[in-house]
């Protein structure tokens, strides 16, 4: 792949005018746990288990709760354009989480603010997927913080639905961010996108196999008028992880990129009509590198040769 920085800008211009939530894009799961560091207290969301965990044996706990090892900067670089985050309060400040405390949230934000400022034909998506320890007077203060850091960047709703969502409408109204909140106690400002306009189905399984075939059946209820996402991702049990107590995150997540690449291979994004069957569109994953960044990328080429062969698009 040439370009990972700027792969949206280099898209074929025909591209431009499909609706993002018919590209194909790649995206990290918990994406900012790669700020977990030595000495991370457990977060709200941690089971006891790990809390006794994390006091006795915390590189072990740090081994299953990192789910990245490349900054918000690189992600971007590699061609990230989706993120999930997870992220809890204390003392009235806002941490990206996923059992143990990771970083506050602003620097982060910040440096994905003024990349997209450099980079002004990439659009992202940030879905708000999980909140730990918050009440309603933490959520008016996030969202205040949320809108006073990205303003006009931010898609609304008064800019138009998800299917007009392109990057050339994002280009010619100076937008270059879609901001999911999901289960939110208050309204949602016009500024913010609800659970029901972004899905993603949860696989919560340890079986590879069992993985691959929940891929393709979820994909199957895909709403044309939504975005998707993928998991292309395990989720540990305790069992699971007491029986590779050696072993960690990372090397399950190599072991699903192996065996889940063909089937992602396969996929073909693009435009579909509620009686066609259902396209891709963000696939997920831990530890996300070059080889998978670029085989989603090049997944839009197919919906570019079936536009071109007169495709009922």
């Amino acid at each position: 792949m040439g370009n990972r920085v700027q792969w949206m800008t280099s898209l074929p211009n025909l591209l431009h005018s499909v609706p993002i939530i018919n590209l194909a894009i790649p995206g990290s799961h918990d994406s900012m746990t790669y700020g977990i560091k030595s000495g991370a207290e457990p977060a709200p969301d941690a089971e006891n288990p790990t809390k006794w965990l994390n006091f006795c044996f915390p590189w072990f706990v740090r081994r299953w709760a990192k789910t990245q090892s490349a900054s918000v900067l690189e992600q971007l670089r590699l061609g990230i354009r989706y993120f999930d985050l997870r992220l809890c309060q204390k003392n009235n400040k806002f941490f990206f989480a996923h059992g143990l405390f990771a970083m506050e949230i602003f620097e982060p934000l910040t440096e994905l603010k003024q990349y997209l400022l450099s980079n002004k034909g990439e659009v992202c998506i940030l879905d708000f997927q999980h909140f730990y320890d918050m009440n309603v007077s933490h959520h008016m203060k996030l969202h205040s913080d949320l809108l006073q850091l990205f303003g006009p960047l931010l898609y609304s709703k008064y800019d138009g639905t998800l299917n007009e969502f392109t990057l050339n409408r994002c280009r010619a109204l100076g937008r270059q961010i879609l901001l999911i909140y999901r289960r939110c106690p208050l309204f949602l400002p016009n500024e913010f996108w609800s659970s029901n306009n972004w899905q993603t189905p949860w696989p919560n399984l340890t079986s590879v196999r069992k993985l691959q075939l929940y891929l393709q059946n979820s994909l199957l209820s895909r709403n044309p008028t939504q975005g998707f996402v993928s998991q292309c991702i395990l989720t540990p049990t305790r069992m699971y992880i007491t029986l590779r107590i050696f072993s960690s995150l990372h090397s399950t997540a190599k072991k699903v990129d192996r065996k889940i690449t063909p089937w992602m291979e396969d996929q073909t994004p693009g435009p579909f009509q509620d009686n066609q069957p259902p396209k891709a569109n963000v696939f997920i994953a831990d530890f996300v590198n070059e080889q998978f960044c670029d085989l989603v990328i090049e997944l839009n080429f197919k919906i570019e040769v079936f536009l071109n062969i007169g495709g009922d698009a």
